[in-house]
């Protein structure tokens, strides 16, 4: 029995190094109970334990002893099975040392005394005076191949980007850049490329001064005689276009640029075009910067009057292009009805300083003077004795222009109208039959849904 009790005890210590031999070390603390506890892995249990560790689960236990675990150890040694499962351990010794730290070798410069460094650094000394001198040409030709430091900061100096430039500045750099071409454009021998800058020129203009502020600047600038009167007075009709309708965001509604257009003669050059090209296009532009120019501005309609503005419309009447013509009718009625608006002000004195404005152009009397009354009687006239179905479809716009003008101007032609009532009542009559009769709606209504489902 003894011999029995030494094996099995033997056998413990040597399963004692494969049981916790391959235990990692943790820092964690166990504190052991008379109850049977769970050692985790790695973790250093003090001497004198109960320690038990399954091969099976490979689970490690334990706890103080007492008598009970004797009793169970004494047991466990009497008995003489072969196939337990567990073993009963009471390791001595469980935690792991930390190899020992090896210590960094010392460097050299320890072995010396303080005289010995001395040396060494006076013997440096004296050795660096055996370098060769620098020799001057090597050197300025380096520096011919290379920038010195402030060479270098002026020149990254000029890529500085303003990022806080104004719309001034922005007019007064496209005013400047517009002058390398303004004698190029009064002669008409522009490229192809710089017909393209000069458009780009008045495309950032116009997008600036629809803020009326920016429209006053340039016109301080002198904006309306550097660019809009060379551009007017130049050949290239793609320019006009665009200066004219640079010129109409300009002036629309702001009577201090409106004013500058008129100490510029741009009235008369706008009446110029109007009635020398031959162009629809040029001359609708023309007639939008006039009609902004001349709107709400006596002045600047006595302009017009002054210098034949209502016989060149009247004219247009006669032998213009129809959008031409229906453009002209437009004007003279916005022209009509500010008149007529002028009773409704309130105010006596603004009243009476309205009139007197607008007197001076007296635009009723020469609408009759120069037969404007007379030809778009007769452009009425001459419209209607076609075939009206067929131009109420292709062009109502343009007979609904005609019947609004009759009817704006009626109080002023009335007189001159009333002598031709036999032409006048049968075609009027017949428009209005035209409007009652709802198969021409459909038929209309049918033909654009046809288009439509063409298009």
């Amino acid at each position: 029995m003894r011999m029995q009790s030494n094996t099995i005890i033997l056998t413990c210590l040597l399963l004692l190094p494969v049981v916790l031999g391959s235990l990692e070390k943790n820092e964690t603390t166990f504190v052991p109970t008379r109850e049977w506890q769970t050692v985790k892995k790695g973790t250093p249990i003090p001497a004198g334990l109960h320690v038990r560790h399954n091969f099976e689960s490979g689970v490690t236990e334990a706890k103080l002893i007492d008598d009970n675990n004797v009793k169970e150890e004494d047991s466990n040694k009497s008995s003489n099975s072969t196939n337990t499962n567990s073993v009963m351990l009471h390791p001595e010794n469980t935690i792991l040392e930390e190899k020992d730290h090896v210590p960094a070798e010392k460097s050299d410069l320890f072995n010396y005394s303080i005289e010995e460094l001395k040396d060494r650094l006076k013997k440096m000394k004296q050795d660096g005076e055996d370098f060769p001198e620098i020799d001057i040409e090597h050197s300025k030709k380096i520096r011919q191949k290379f920038r010195d430091y402030e060479a270098l900061k002026k020149e990254f100096k000029s890529f500085e980007i303003n990022i806080t430039v104004s719309d001034s500045d922005l007019l007064s750099s496209y005013i400047k850049k517009f002058q390398a071409y303004k004698n190029k454009v009064t002669m008409g021998i522009l490229t192809t490329t710089e017909i393209e800058r000069i458009l780009d020129i008045l495309y950032n203009l116009e997008y600036l001064l629809h803020h009326i502020d920016n429209a006053k600047v340039f016109a301080d600038m002198e904006g309306m005689n550097k660019i809009i009167s060379p551009c007017l007075n130049g050949t290239n009709n793609e320019i006009k276009i665009e200066a004219l309708r640079l010129l109409g965001a300009a002036v629309q509604s702001n009577p201090k640029v409106q004013l500058k257009a008129l100490e510029n003669d741009l009235v008369q050059k706008l009446l110029h075009i109007l009635s020398t090209s031959s162009k629809s296009d040029l001359k609708s532009r023309c007639l939008f910067a006039l009609g902004a120019l001349i709107r709400q501005f006596p002045i600047a309609q006595k302009v017009w009057v002054d210098h034949g503005g209502v016989e060149i419309f009247g004219q247009i009447l006669v032998d213009g292009q129809l959008q031409v013509q229906m453009k002209v009718m437009k004007l003279i009625n916005d022209l009509i009805v500010e008149r007529q608006h002028i009773e409704y002000i309130t105010d006596v004195a603004q009243q009476e300083l309205r009139v007197k404005a607008y007197s001076a152009a007296d635009i009723e009397r020469k609408l009759l003077k120069y037969s404007y009354c007379d030809r778009l009687s007769n452009l009425m006239i001459t419209s209607f004795k076609i075939d009206l179905t067929d131009l109420l479809r292709t062009n109502y716009e343009f007979l609904k222009t005609i019947s609004d003008s009759m009817i704006t101007a009626a109080p002023i032609c009335i007189d001159k109208w009333r002598k031709h009532k036999d032409e006048f009542l049968p075609i009027i009559q017949h428009i209005l039959d035209l409007h009652h009769d709802l198969n021409i709606l459909i038929g209309m209504l049918q033909t654009l849904e046809t288009t439509h489902d063409e298009l």
